[in-house]
This record gives structure tokens, C-alpha cells and sequence, in this order.
């Protein structure tokens, strides 16, 4: 009967007495002759015996024998380690308030405010840039909103509001106060359309007067002039004509910009300076009352239809006693037209 002996071979790299292929033989290998630095090769074996190891050549799956079958070595999951840190209690995600200074333009804007987090602190904070629309500036310096933000659980959604603007006179904002600006308003408020326009030089311009085109002394632009006269008789849209652009919203001088209300609602400035042929009042009858243009570009009312030729810059929005004495500021709405 043949017996099972053990054998020791030399490392294949060992290129000593001519040793220097590997033939792939399962045993014990050294690493020289006579060196205790052992290893145990395995290789096919289809003995079948007990506590037999071999490797499956054609799975290339380690293997063992339990006398009657092959079985593949397995790894089996070890005991649990301690648990490791909490991804939930290292990092808190901060949405940043609204500020109201809006920071510098970017060509890309960051989400992100804070680029690295430490998950080895406790509870780092990860700074997020909040969403925020801006404001448009128009009529004057009224800031309207130019991106309304809306939220649910899954989606943010911007909207962009139109212009030109849908001005809103509803819910208490209809009033005379609300409408009607004080003296110390700089500029004026204005509701409607308006222009920019530069003042033409050696003139000067006072908010809630009226104004007109013409071209500059110098460079021929067109540029504003305040509305001045001393007599309309004999004016004529051909050849001695006038204009009327609008109401002032701001004071300003030679070579200055301008902001005009060319139609809507402003407040206009009230004078005395009057042509004669008329019959001016101080107290204005009733809300649609035409406002005419005096000598100095002022607004004045009359109560009976002009003998002479008039220019009309629109109607009152207000009536009552005194309201359209001199340099009074009155609501008024802006709608030129020329009657000659």
C-alpha cells in the first residue's frame, strides 16, 4: 500500500543546480536549500480528503474537503466594530437668511457658502446660499419687485414679473395721501409713463413743472426746457409752436437728467404767473377739472372757457378750497394736449 510523504521544493526562482522553472507542484517550499522560511502551495487535487485543501483550477476558488464532497471557502462576517460617526449629527446644512445688500455680481453664482465641512467636529455647519429676487426702479423711485419665489416640499419655482408695470390702485391704494407727494419728496412719485431725459444747458427745472422738447444750444440734442411764455396769442403749431412732454418729477438744471411723467398720475406744481384773457381760481370745483399751463411752466385751473389760446398738461385729481393757489402742490394726471 502506498503512503503519502511529505516533501520540501525550492522557491521555482531559485536559480541554484539548474532549478528555474516553476512546474507548478503542490507541497511545502523553501525559500533556498536548508531555509526554515516555509510556504504551503496548493494546487488541483481530486483525492477527496478529509480536511483536504486544493485550488479549483477552473473557478479559481480556494476549496476544501470534507471526505465526501468539495466545498468552497467562504468568509463569514466577523463580530461588529464600534459604530462610526453619525452622518446625521456631524453635518447641519444652514440655510443663510436674506440680507437686504445685495453682494457683488458674479458670472456664477455659488449655492454653497461654505466649501469644506470637518465630520470629525460635532455637528459642522454647511452654509446654503438662500434664493432671492431683485427690484426693478421705475416712475420715479418706486422698487418693484422683478422675481416673485414660491416653495413646496420637492421644488422651488421663480416667476418673473412683466413690465411694464400693472400699477395697482386697490386696497387703500386709491387715497389722495397715498398718491400725493409731499414737498420733501425727492423725486416725485409717478404713476404712468415716463422719460429721462437731459436739461438743456442755461435752464433750470423744478419737479411738478411743466416741461417741453427742444434742441440743445450747443450740440442740437434733444434735451427738456422748462414751459415758458409771455403770451400764447398768435401761437401756431406751424410756425410759432409749443409742446407740452409732461410734468417734472424732479428739480435738476443745465445738464443734468430728468425724470418726466409724459402721462399718469404725478404731482403738479400750482402758479399765480398767469396770461391775462384769463380767469384763474383758486379753488378747484370737482376731480377731472382741466389744468392749464402758465407763464412759468405752473399749473392753474379757470372756471369758464379761455378767451385766448391755452395749453392744457392734463386734469386735477383733487378739488376743494385753496388747493390751486400759488406753489401749491396738487395730484394731477398727466395728459397733454394743445389748443390754439
Amino acid at each position: 500500500m502506498s503512503q503519502i510523504k511529505p516533501s520540501i521544493l525550492v522557491n521555482p526562482n531559485y536559480a541554484t543546480n539548474g532549478i528555474s522553472t516553476d512546474t507548478r507542484q503542490a507541497g511545502w517550499y523553501q525559500i533556498e536549500p536548508n531555509s526554515s522560511n516555509l510556504a504551503l502551495r496548493v494546487n488541483y487535487s481530486n483525492i477527496g480528503l478529509a480536511g483536504e485543501i486544493r485550488l479549483n483550477t477552473s473557478s479559481g476558488v480556494f476549496q476544501g474537503s470534507n471526505g465526501s464532497a468539495w466545498l468552497d471557502f467562504n468568509a463569514i462576517q466577523g463580530p461588529a466594530g464600534s459604530a462610526g460617526q453619525d452622518f446625521t449629527n456631524a453635518i447641519n446644512f444652514n440655510n443663510l437668511g436674506s440680507n437686504i445688500v445685495v453682494g457683488s455680481v458674479v458670472s456664477l453664482a455659488s449655492i454653497f457658502a461654505t466649501t469644506t465641512a470637518n465630520v470629525a467636529a460635532n455637528n459642522s455647519v454647511v452654509n446654503i446660499r438662500s434664493l432671492q429676487g431683485g427690484n426693478y426702479t421705475i416712475n420715479s423711485n418706486l422698487s418693484v419687485g422683478s422675481m416673485v419665489l414660491t416653495q413646496n416640499s420637492n421644488v422651488i419655482t421663480t416667476t418673473s414679473q412683466p413690465l411694464p408695470y400693472e400699477w395697482n390702485f386697490t386696497n387703500g391704494k386709491n387715497t389722495v395721501p397715498y398718491l400725493k407727494n409731499a414737498n420733501t419728496d425727492t423725486p416725485y412719485y409717478g404713476w404712468g409713463e415716463t422719460s429721462k431725459w437731459v436739461v438743456q444747458e442755461g435752464s433750470s427745472i423744478i419737479k411738478g413743472q411743466a416741461v417741453r422738447l427742444t434742441n440743445d444750444l450747443y450740440s442740437s440734442n434733444i434735451v427738456i426746457a422748462p414751459i415758458t411764455y409771455t403770451t400764447l396769442t398768435g401761437s401756431s403749431p406751424f410756425n410759432i409752436p409749443f409742446n407740452i412732454l409732461g410734468i417734472a418729477t424732479e428739480t435738476s438744471s443745465s445738464g443734468n437728467t430728468c425724470i418726466v411723467c409724459t402721462k399718469g398720475i404725478t404731482t403738479a406744481l400750482c402758479t399765480s404767473n398767469i396770461a391775462s384773457g384769463f380767469s384763474p381760481i383758486n379753488d378747484i370745483p370737482f376731480v377731472g377739472a382741466y389744468g392749464l399751463i402758465g407763464k412759468d411752466g405752473g399749473i392753474f385751473c379757470v372756471n369758464t372757457d379761455p378767451t385766448v389760446d391755452y395749453m392744457v398738461a392734463g386734469y386735477f385729481l383733487e378739488s376743494g378750497t385753496g388747493l390751486a393757489t400759488n406753489n401749491n402742490n396738487v395730484l394731477f394726471y398727466v395728459k397733454p394736449s394743445s389748443f390754439y
